[in-house]
């Protein structure tokens, strides 16, 4: 689940099942689903997680240790930077020696660990500190990443990629801030759908990261506008919202 900064959350399972217990005690079990869910882990981050973007913390996901600066996007936090990395472990996604684009990298989750399994990694970001907190956990991972600045796909044009992956912005909005264009963007779910086809490889495919919690229609649909198959290689119910993996490819 994502969401702007004063509401982002992602919390411990088992604290939200307490939480939930309490809630349907005084309230009824039926009144228990995905909006009483959303509002607890609101709750939450407001009284704990949001501590961890004002400081330095070390997250680990998937086994990778993760430096994450402050105002660059959690994986470990908001669940789908880690789900999206799970996916890079299978060998019908991604391939030893697959040249990679890690667009939207934050910290550098997706990169690293596509990086770790042989493969060429270019990793990009439009929030400064983003950029920074990717190279530092290239360094501390002992990986090589071409990373770079930029929005979308203009700091690689002319360049394509096996596997090109992105974990986007879920709501319409305006940025305020360079942590904000992690949650909010006014059209870019259109201009990736656009862009795609100039940037895959033949035979390449897109591996995109969608939450049930978000515009994940409008996506969607501006990948069909653009004429690309896609499908499911992932789905997790998180009880606040599901989250889904596409393969997008060609026609």
């Amino acid at each position: 689940m994502r969401v702007p900064y004063e509401a982002k959350r992602s919390y411990s399972y088992a604290t939200l099942t307490r939480a939930a217990r309490g809630l349907s005690q005084r309230e009824r079990r039926s009144r228990i689903y995905r909006r009483a869910w959303r509002a607890l882990l609101r709750v939450k981050l407001h009284l704990v997680d949001r501590r961890k973007y004002r400081s330095i913390v070390v997250e680990h996901v998937a086994g990778i240790p993760l430096v994450v600066l402050p105002d660059v996007f959690n994986p470990k936090l908001l669940r789908s930077g880690e789900l999206l990395v799970l996916q890079l472990a299978r060998a019908e996604l991604l391939t030893p020696g697959a040249r990679v684009l890690d667009l939207g990298s934050g910290s550098g989750a997706v990169g690293v660990a596509a990086a770790r399994r042989g493969c060429r990694v270019t990793a990009v970001d439009i929030n400064p500190s983003a950029v920074r907190c990717t190279r530092i956990n290239a360094l501390l991972n002992q990986v090589d990443m071409d990373v770079r600045e930029g929005d979308l796909f203009a700091p690689a044009a002319g360049e394509r990629f096996d596997v090109v992956v992105f974990n986007p912005p879920y709501y319409r909005g305006i940025p305020r801030d360079g942590l904000d264009h992690a949650w909010r963007s006014v059209d870019l779910a259109e201009r990736f759908a656009a862009q795609l086809n100039d940037h895959l490889a033949p035979g390449g495919h897109a591996l995109v990261v969608l939450s049930s919690d978000g515009d994940g229609d409008t996506f969607l649909t501006a990948l069909d506008r653009n004429g690309f198959q896609r499908e499911v290689v992932s789905t997790r119910d998180f009880t606040n919202e599901v989250m889904r993996v596409y393969r997008v490819r060609s026609c």
